[in-house]
């Protein structure tokens, strides 16, 4: 005969169960972060960043959401691999640079860090001082290029362009040339023309600046990728995205609105640039690169494939995303590449 205990117990285990469950249902729901810990990069690439900071645009969708007392904490990076340091090690939640140092993190965590959304889709120039250089087949052994980094878009593009005049086995063959430097810093160097520094691999306003000293434009990242391609992004732990969603909603219904006035007053976008960077650029020529048809402003995934596949094939990358959408895990609705 069975003993009353051996009934008792599993009835009052399904009771226990019943009752956790009762619990966790009623149970207010985890609260969202109080403050927001967000980074950007130097560049008009990054622009609308720049102008969630000036006209505080997460603060007034987080309102508009139900967080009124949201406190958005901005900090500077020069490049995509600090703000990376900086996310795992909890001392970040957004972090704002190029594509390329998104999908290495995503390939390091496994996809436990993906993408928030793009900003712009820009071209990346090969400025150089030395006089004869017209491809990369032209650069020897004493030619420098400053870049941010060497994980950044620049030097992914740099292998591309290598591997396309130079041969497939030679993609990492100008990796030597490189130097890794802010673009601030990269600029004036080459402007300067008193270091080792003959060229830099830039992108707006930087080339710019230094096409009027009258360095010279050499290489333009579109002909190698065949068109506009996704440049600057955005992104976080992707436990992050699911544990703040009403944070993330404000985020990107903030990207949004700063894109929507980029499009639509770029003499505003200009100014609104030029004092969140403290900038002595002259307004009319930040206007005329927002408007260059070439720099395009979109939250539109474009040519992402192009990179991940790139880096993929070269051993950069081991485990990559298999679809853009993969990187994007909240933009399943946009028609990207």
């Amino acid at each position: 005969m069975r003993s009353s205990g051996s009934v008792v117990a599993p009835m009052w285990r399904r009771i226990a169960a019943s009752l956790l469950a009762f619990l966790w249902a009623i149970a207010p729901a985890r609260a969202e972060v109080s403050e927001l810990r967000i980074a950007r990069q130097y560049g008009i690439s990054h622009l609308q960043m720049a102008l969630l900071e000036h006209f505080k645009l997460i603060e007034r969708h987080a309102t508009d959401v139900g967080l009124p007392d949201l406190k958005v904490s901005w900090t500077r990076f020069s490049d995509g691999p600090g703000m990376n340091e900086a996310l795992l090690s909890g001392n970040l939640d957004i972090a704002n640079g190029g594509l390329t140092a998104l999908i290495v993190l995503f390939d390091k965590s496994r996809g436990a860090y993906t993408g928030l959304a793009p900003l712009s889709a820009m071209p990346a120039i090969l400025m150089m001082r030395r006089p004869g250089v017209r491809s990369v087949a032209d650069l020897n052994e004493t030619d420098r290029i400053a870049l941010v980094s060497r994980v950044s878009m620049q030097a992914i593009i740099l292998r591309m362009f290598a591997q396309k005049a130079l041969g497939k086995d030679k993609a990492t063959v100008l990796d030597a040339l490189t130097v890794p430097l802010p673009h601030a810093e990269a600029m004036a160097a080459l402007i300067a023309g008193k270091s080792e520094i003959t060229g830099h691999f830039t992108a707006a306003p930087f080339y710019q600046i230094e096409e009027a000293k009258g360095l010279n434009r050499i290489l333009n990242s579109y002909d190698v990728l065949g068109g506009p391609a996704t440049y600057s992004v955005t992104w976080a732990a992707r436990r992050f995205m699911s544990e703040n969603p009403t944070v993330i909603k404000a985020v990107l219904a903030a990207i949004e609105d700063a894109t929507r006035i980029i499009h639509d007053d770029p003499k505003r976008a200009s100014e609104a640039y030029i004092a969140a960077e403290g900038s002595s650029l002259d307004p009319a020529l930040v206007e005329r690169i927002i408007r260059d048809p070439e720099n395009i402003f979109t939250t539109t995934p474009q040519k992402v494939m192009t990179f991940v596949d790139f880096m993929a094939e070269s051993g950069t990358v081991k485990q990559p995303p298999k679809s853009w959408k993969d990187l994007f895990p909240l933009l399943q609705d946009k028609g990207g590449s």
